[in-house]
């Protein structure tokens, strides 16, 4: 057992006397508060203030919190970049061509370019 509880098991075994009872007793009872008293209303408005406090506290924290979480969202969405155009063959076509013209002149356009021995050699050294 610690020493605290070796002090209270000594102190359940006696039995106190006291010299003046009912002076403590009056001392007591005085330092009571009235039941229906002016004290009880002012207990619970301090009482109020505390879970008022607590109330705004949290609104503004949760606000916060919200704002936090849409910022992230925000902040990590992913960069929407439009892809380059390569629908320049349309630009030079007649107002009278069909959609077979405009599909050969796509599969054209689309088609890679050939590529000579020079460009190729010139290519290796750039990237050197």
């Amino acid at each position: 057992m610690t020493q605290i509880d070796d002090i209270l098991d000594r102190l359940k075994g006696q039995q106190p006397e006291l010299e003046n009872p009912d002076e403590m007793l009056e001392s007591i009872m005085a330092s009571l508060p009235d039941r229906e008293g002016q004290e009880t209303r002012s207990e619970e408005s301090e009482s109020a203030k505390p879970h008022l406090i607590l109330r705004v506290l949290r609104t503004i924290t949760s606000a916060a919190a919200i704002l936090l979480i849409g910022l992230f969202i925000y902040v990590n969405q992913p960069v929407k970049t439009e892809a380059p155009r390569t629908y320049d063959y349309t630009t030079d076509l007649p107002h009278s061509s069909t959609l077979e013209n405009m599909y050969t002149r796509y599969l054209q356009a689309s088609q890679p370019k050939p590529i000579s021995y020079t460009q190729i050699k010139r290519m290796l050294y750039a990237k050197n």
